[in-house]
């Protein structure tokens, strides 16, 4: 069982999901978190899920023929 894309995966998702709690949470309020934060935070969490993802997929290794 792929550990390490499982576990990424997981951490970007949950990561993602703290962040909607805390933004319905209204705290991007003034001087609580700015919203460049929050953006980087939803990216990080995006790039997590995205790298865990690459991982879990076989590659080819053979060539595609495209004129089926």
């Amino acid at each position: 069982m792929p550990i390490i894309p499982l576990t990424l995966i997981g951490a970007g998702l949950l990561g993602n999901l703290l962040l909607v709690i805390a933004l319905l949470g209204d705290v991007t309020a003034p001087g609580r978190m700015p919203l460049a934060v929050a953006a980087v935070l939803a990216l990080g969490g995006g790039a997590l899920m995205l790298v865990g993802l690459m991982m879990m997929e076989p590659r080819r290794d053979r060539e595609v023929d495209h004129r089926s």
